[in-house]
């Protein structure tokens, strides 16, 4: 099958199904991450290295997930990266210790680095750009539905069968959407593959294996943070390297053309950057605000994550008539700003509250972000050329995975440094709350960064009249 014979809303339902699969498996086991604790003996935050274990082996790997697509083909890579995830998420739930859970999910990581990345490589490839917005709805509204389900769901699996039952539903999934990939994924692959470029693979895994290895440690162990300077700065001055290498090399594995365009660069690394950290960090610090913080058990956990989520899914059907009434600029902007608000109105939930009105609130959180990751994810890709695509789409899953390292690198220290210094003392459940208002204020700069786009950023994509009436002026 070739990529003009696949249908782009099938490429898309499978793609959704692996996304499901990836983020359903993350969602669930938020909730469990006191018993998971309790069981490995340890501390519910020591779990971050799990969390950040992932997270570094899926930056390691994904250079890699264009080239091996290109030389084995995308349906090849796809389908036997969704069943490697599957045994992966078995041997999870079969973990004992925590130095065994943190390296099957490392073999996870593994797979996960191939599996999404070369299906939004498919996706991106079949479908036509004036498609993108519907095609990106397709694909990403069942994707929502697993951050929406997931966390009631793993507090009701935790609550009544236990947390590594999290991990043992997911191979069944992950099979099935193998079998689907095998009648619907397209074979897609270079023609003639370059060479393996083995010094880039080097230079960008092992900086970025040195940088989110830094994060870690000084999140870990805030008070030692010159053990942990050293590895950051190594990984620094190794990205650096890589990125001359990049350009100096007539075939690099990661191509960095992508980033002429501003609209993929504002997106990838620049205000799109910022405004991730909050939201990633989230996912990590609210559950164990409520569960910790106001003694909340797994179950009703999972029901106020699950209002915050069901926000985000019940707005996504009208984001793209808003892009196409405000332009990406506007919706980027306002929801940024929107979005950092929101996470100062979860800081100052108390125990006391109803939980129909902490649900409630968490409700508005998830419809503040909804319109924003919609416009970021359709216009990350708007201008980038189709044989810029492959690098393009590693460049964004590399950004995706350094954003969530720092993400839970930096709730995973505030933390940290809250316990170490008593601040609850200081501020009723200051540990928490304070860690929410740091994460807030390190998205809020975004809106600044977002409103220096172009008037008619994205028009191709979104519609936009004023947009597509600039472009003709112009």
């Amino acid at each position: 099958m070739s990529a003009d014979e696949a249908s782009p809303r099938s490429v898309a339902l499978v793609i959704a199904m692996a996304m499901f699969i990836g983020i359903l498996e993350g969602t669930v086991i938020a909730t469990a991450l006191p018993y998971m604790a309790a069981d490995f003996r340890v501390r519910p935050v020591d779990l971050s290295i799990g969390i950040s274990a992932y997270l570094l082996v899926t930056a390691i790997f994904l250079p890699i997930s264009g080239w091996v697509a290109e030389r084995f083909g995308t349906r090849r890579v796809f389908t036997a990266s969704m069943l490697g995830f599957a045994g992966a998420s078995l041997l999870c739930g079969l973990s004992t210790t925590l130095t065994g859970f943190v390296a099957v999910r490392a073999l996870q990581a593994l797979f996960a680095s191939l599996m999404v990345p070369v299906g939004n490589l498919v996706l991106l490839k079949v479908t036509p750009k004036r498609d993108l917005i519907a095609i990106m709805a397709i694909s990403t509204t069942p994707a929502l539905i697993a951050p929406v389900i997931g966390p009631p769901l793993g507090g009701f699996i935790t609550a009544f069968l236990g947390w590594r039952w999290n991990f043992f539903m997911i191979p069944p999934l992950a099979i099935a959407g193998a079998a689907l990939a095998l009648r619907v994924i397209p074979d897609l692959r270079a023609e003639r593959v370059h060479r393996f470029d083995l010094g880039g693979f080097l230079l960008t895994g092992g900086s970025l294996a040195l940088l989110l290895y830094g994060f870690d440690r000084l999140s870990a162990h805030p008070d030692r943070w010159y053990w942990a300077a050293p590895f950051v700065a190594a990984g620094l001055v190794g990205g650096a390297i890589a990125v001359l290498h990049a350009r100096r090399t007539p075939t690099p594995l990661v191509p960095l053309t992508a980033l002429r365009h501003a609209t993929f660069a504002t997106i990838s690394f620049g205000a799109g950057f910022l405004a991730r950290i909050p939201f990633m960090a989230q996912a990590f610090v609210l559950p164990l605000f409520f569960q910790l913080g106001f003694c909340l058990d797994a179950f009703h956990t999972g029901i106020l994550l699950l209002a915050q989520n069901a926000g985000d899914l019940v707005l996504k059907p009208v984001a793209g008539k808003a892009l196409r009434w405000r332009g990406f600029r506007t919706a980027l902007t306002s929801g940024t700003l929107t979005m950092t608000l929101s996470i100062v109105a979860c800081a100052f939930l108390t125990a006391d509250m109803p939980l129909w009105a902490m649900a409630g609130a968490l409700f508005a959180v998830g419809m503040a972000r909804s319109v924003l990751f919609t416009a970021m994810m359709s216009l990350n890709f708007a201008d980038v050329a189709e044989e810029e695509m492959s690098g393009a789409t590693v460049l964004n899953n590399l950004a995706n995975s350094l954003t969530a390292a720092v993400a839970i690198s930096l709730a995973a220290l505030m933390l940290n440094l809250g316990t170490a210094w008593h601040v609850d003392q200081l501020w009723a459940l200051g540990e928490f709350r304070i860690p929410m208002l740091v994460l807030a204020a390190v998205g809020a700069p975004a809106v600044l960064l977002f409103a220096r786009l172009p008037r008619n950023a994205g028009a191709e994509v979104s519609g936009h009249r004023l947009g597509a009436l600039s472009l003709v002026v112009e």
